[in-house]
């Protein structure tokens, strides 16, 4: 177990930069509504307009998935 301990603890603040990522350039009082829906085996996310529902891996990747544009914040 004692050689696993420092794999572990570098991937926490990997993920941690992953969520952050995903907030990048969301105003603050918008930022609550920027987080995964857990539907089945992969996160979602509903367009802020609520017309449809996209992969999270899609929100803030540099391409418009969102009639309205909300999942491209930054």
């Amino acid at each position: 177990l004692r050689p696993i301990l420092p794999w572990i603890l570098l991937a926490l603040p990997v993920a941690a930069l992953a969520a952050v990522d995903k907030t990048h350039g969301v105003p603050p009082d918008l930022q609550a509504k920027y987080v995964p829906l857990t539907k089945g085996a992969h996160p979602t996310w509903k367009c802020l307009d609520g017309s449809k529902d996209i992969a999270w891996a899609a929100v803030n990747d540099d391409f418009c998935d969102c009639p309205d544009g909300s999942d491209e914040p930054g």
